[in-house]
């Protein structure tokens, strides 16, 4: 649930917004190929923290492994990525309840109180145990899920399958790829949380590989139901604004208005909300969780009241990202695609660096005897960095 959790958030949201310039069938082999890698890639991250015997981030496993230098990489990157993605969050989160409170309630409320309260709220959801954590995660997950079930049914009785947007006109173009591929190779990061999900796993191999494999696929199941049932409903509902999503101006609250409004059952439009809302407080908890032990343990240790140091941390986990939304323009595309090629660097690129650097002849996971799937895997970072440096020069 925390893996699945984590990785279903933003990217609930976001991939229809960017996956319209493919259409459904060229989306689906994408969203394939990419739940393959970084469920691969995830098994090379469980087996370092194994054959380190002890839960490390990505920071403590490049110093253990490697040295001084790829610490400092794998903390820099794995730092950002957190926040980056926290940003993200938030501002999905508030643009979500900004819209909802100015369309049910009539009520208007600028964005900048809204994204303050929910910043706070995130603060205080941080300051629980983690055992509580995960549970009020597993109830919100659960409910996850049924609603997008529920919701993709009600949808889907309003779709002329014989009119879908299988194909775009621009799916053939390569710089639609390039702008894409880091936003939905970003909707599949969990990563900030191996180190914590091995320790609560007690360094199980078997309950970790499971909890990675189910926690990755079923966001991969959810990701392909939920963007072909939205595309094709505003495609054929709204085809004006479809045609504002192809070039790239729709923001976050705009689709879930307009789905809100294309829904004909009163309850299935408080379920679009309720699924944005489940989705993003999810992410939250996953990504916020990872970041908060790590930014706990380089506190100075004069903090020795944990209730202060607790606070102290929420503070600098949420502070930085409230900051990133507050000032950076159009913040949840723009940060998701730059957190992508970050993710790259902490899924991908240094794992394998590091594997390679792995001296043993024992693995626990089989699977990561084949070297070609190693090397597939990295040519697959690469590609991700090159293709928001690209994005980013444009």
């Amino acid at each position: 649930m925390l893996v699945a959790g984590t990785c279903i958030g933003s990217g609930m949201i976001a991939l229809p917004l960017v996956l319209a310039k493919l259409g459904l069938v060229p989306s689906l082999l994408l969203m394939l190929g990419m739940w393959f890698v970084m469920y691969y890639t995830s098994l090379v991250n469980i087996e370092l923290n194994l054959q380190a015997d002890k839960a490390l981030p990505l920071g403590g496993l490049g110093r253990y492994f490697s040295g001084r230098i790829a610490e400092l990489i794998g903390t820099l990157s794995l730092k950002v990525l957190s926040y980056s993605l926290l940003a993200v969050y938030i501002y999905g989160g508030s643009s979500i309840v900004q819209q909802l409170l100015a369309s049910k309630m009539a009520m208007a409320y600028s964005f900048e109180g809204v994204a303050s309260c929910f910043s706070l709220g995130t603060m205080i959801i941080l300051l629980f145990p983690i055992k509580y954590i995960d549970y009020f995660n597993r109830i919100l997950f659960l409910g996850l899920l049924v609603v997008v079930t529920i919701l993709i049914v009600g949808l889907a009785l309003s779709i002329t399958w014989t009119h879908i947007p299988l194909f775009s006109d621009q799916y053939t173009d390569l710089s639609a790829w390039l702008t894409l591929i880091p936003v939905v190779f970003t909707s599949f990061g969990f990563q900030v949380i191996f180190h914590t999900l091995t320790n609560y796993c007690r360094k199980n191999p078997n309950m970790l590989k499971q909890a990675f494999l189910w926690g990755s696929f079923i966001p991969a199941i959810v990701y392909i139901f939920w963007t072909a049932t939205i595309l094709s409903v505003v495609y054929h509902e709204n085809p004006g604004f479809y045609s504002t999503i192809m070039q790239g101006k729709a923001e976050i609250g705009d689709l879930i208005q307009v789905l809100s409004s294309i829904a004909k059952w009163p309850s299935v439009q408080l379920l679009i909300w309720a699924i944005s809302l489940l989705a993003i407080v999810t992410s939250i908890v996953g990504v916020g969780m990872g970041l908060f032990d790590a930014v706990k343990e380089m506190l100075p240790r004069s903090l020795s009241k944990n209730k202060h140091r607790d606070i102290v941390t929420s503070v600098a986990v949420v502070g930085p990202a409230y900051l990133a939304v507050l000032y950076i323009p159009n913040a949840f595309i723009t940060v998701l695609g730059f957190a992508g090629m970050i993710l790259a660097i902490i899924a991908i690129v240094l794992p394998t660096y590091l594997f390679w650097k792995l001296q043993t002849s024992h693995l626990y996971y089989n699977e990561l005897k084949e070297n070609w799937l190693i090397q597939l895997s990295f040519f697959v970072g690469i590609t991700v960095i090159a293709c928001e440096i690209y994005t980013m020069l444009l």
